[in-house]
């Protein structure tokens, strides 16, 4: 059983409203907790599980995510025979030409064809969650089950998050009996992560013929009209998971970390699963006499001269003196000049606040500025 699952990661979720943050970059590669980017944490998790084979469908926006991935070292992926693959469309897509999943593998069916493995976990890129898919496949394989959803239990969704999710009845022997696909109302706890097991050779017929009839989405067109027709089990997730599905999430799921318990589980400390990423070669962090940094996750190459609460710094950012950034994620080379404020702001990669300026944002939601913009 051991090396017959391989991994496809949807880099793209055109459903997401990830704003400015996705402008220039593809989802997966939007920057996350300091040194790492959103992919980073499926990616790891299906090569902690012993998946040696890794197909990344990328469909627009890919610059920066084949930048960042590389040959694959870091995730020990580079390697003959399998390994990673990145998956760009067979000709330039654009954002909007895409409408869902069925349309990005049904433009990747040769890389499925040419795969060995008999087994295929398809995740969307942007849960962040630290799990073991190992355990996933043995209990898909033990069940006889067509396809298993991994979801998680999440109680008293808003209006608002109702609308980004899909929901699962599951009974007592696992099996998922209905799908609401964003509904008003929540009548389960039961939330899929977007995270699914299936046959290779089923996931091919079940595209095709989805792609044959004008289908587009995997959820709505796959998923929920073959609920009686085919044995679906739900597979429950205990640990911490956050969807970064927008920018809100996106904030929240970054000042998660601040917390040492969801710190050590997200990053496997605790388990021996740990998350990889490209790994830069940077000086410290050099902190001024008068800085006062409190509950901040501070990357290296930073100077840091005023005043950090509750945030997160991404490498080579200036925090100037007098300055004040609180409740903030600061992105690559940013800087906060002199007797500055900022709270509840995302900066992208290299923005610069000048000197006296002040952004202050809602903690509901949060402002965003985009990349390289000077205030």
């Amino acid at each position: 059983m051991k090396n017959d699952l391989m991994g496809l990661i949807l880099a793209e979720n055109p459903e997401a409203g990830m704003g400015e943050l996705v402008a220039v970059r593809s989802l997966a590669a939007v920057p996350f907790g300091g040194r790492y980017r959103i992919i980073d944490f499926v990616l790891s998790n299906m090569v902690n599980s012993s998946i040696i084979n890794v197909g990344i469908a990328t469909p627009y926006n890919y610059q920066s995510l084949s930048d960042h991935l590389g040959t694959g070292k870091p995730w020990d992926l580079d390697r003959k025979g399998n390994g990673l693959f990145i998956l760009p469309p067979k000709e330039i897509a654009e954002p909007g030409e895409l409408r869902g999943g069925v349309d990005t593998l049904n433009g990747i069916m040769h890389y499925l064809a040419m795969s060995k493995q008999n087994y295929v976990l398809i995740a969307e890129c942007n849960a962040l969650c630290n799990i073991d898919y190992s355990e996933v496949l043995k209990e898909h394989i033990e069940s006889e089950a067509d396809i298993t959803l991994i979801y998680n239990k999440t109680d008293d969704l808003d209006r608002k998050e109702l609308s980004s999710r899909i929901l699962l009845d599951v009974d007592d022997d696992k099996r998922v009996r209905d799908i609401h696909v964003y509904p008003i109302k929540q009548k389960t706890s039961c939330s899929y992560m977007h995270m699914m097991m299936i046959k290779r050779s089923l996931l091919m017929e079940l595209i095709g013929d989805a792609a044959a009839h004008n289908k587009h989405y995997l959820s709505r067109d796959i998923l929920l009209p073959n609920v009686d027709r085919l044995k679906i089990n739900g597979y429950e997730y205990t640990g911490y998971c956050r969807q970064v599905n927008n920018v809100k999430a996106f904030f929240n799921a970054n000042l998660d970390i601040l917390n040492k318990d969801i710190r050590e589980e997200l990053f496997g400390l605790n388990n021996d699963m740990p998350i990889y990423t490209k790994v830069k070669d940077t000086v410290p962090t050099k902190y001024a006499t008068k800085a006062e940094v409190s509950n901040a996750l501070v990357a290296d190459g930073c100077l840091i001269e005023g005043t950090v609460r509750n945030s997160i710094l991404f490498r080579g950012v200036h925090v100037g003196k007098g300055a004040t950034v609180e409740n903030c994620i600061l992105m690559q080379d940013s800087e906060v000049m002199d007797n500055c404020l900022a709270e509840n702001v995302i900066f992208d990669k290299e923005v610069i606040l000048r000197n006296g300026k002040k952004l202050v944002g809602q903690k509901t939601y949060p402002m965003v500025i985009e990349k390289k913009t000077i205030i």
